[in-house]
């Protein structure tokens, strides 16, 4: 209950923060998305219904801080995390080198459908920014979320006591029995 309670304001944060750390490192040429990173974490980590309303959540801020056209980044965010969540049963989250792909993949998977909106629906041609802008972006992102990753499983070492092993699914391994 207390997760439920504590995630607006944590999401807010989160969002806060990275807008605000990527205009002081990057002067508005790059975007920090730490949320894309929690996203994938989710994906692999969380329960169906829990993952569900961070990823709600975190896309429904972005989208209120960024001022895209509404729901824009919910619906990526629900994408990627439905992806990561049937990703994650076929490759193991202990292997950061294949969490580094993965999330190089989100990152330009969210480029990409980011581009085709933009040009369907406003008629803006982002396609130059691809190599300038996209390409560092995704690999700043495979860095953050192996980092992330590894922070993570010792955070699970100091709380659990050990690191959480990643759920074997037969078909509904994490799907809360709950919801």
């Amino acid at each position: 209950m207390i997760y439920y309670l504590l995630l607006p304001f944590l999401t807010i944060l989160l969002v806060v923060l990275q807008t605000t750390v990527a205009d002081v490192l990057f002067s508005g040429w790059l975007v920090l998305e730490l949320s894309l990173v929690v996203v994938i974490y989710a994906g692999f980590r969380l329960d169906l219904m829990k993952g569900i309303v961070l990823t709600f959540l975190m896309g429904f801020v972005l989208d209120c801080v960024s001022g895209v056209p509404p729901g824009l980044f919910t619906l990526i965010y629900l994408l990627i995390f439905l992806l990561s969540f049937f990703v994650s049963s076929r490759i193991a989250s202990e292997k950061l080198y294949l969490i580094a792909l993965f999330s190089l993949v989100c990152s330009l998977l969210e480029s990409l459908l980011l581009v085709l909106l933009y040009h369907i629906v406003s008629d803006i041609d982002m396609l130059t920014n691809v190599p300038l802008v996209f390409a560092p972006q995704a690999l700043l992102i495979s860095v953050l979320s192996v980092g992330f990753f590894y922070a993570m499983r010792k955070v699970e070492g100091l709380v659990y006591g050990k690191t959480r092993q990643s759920p074997q699914r037969t078909g509904t391994g994490r799907i809360s029995a709950k919801a």
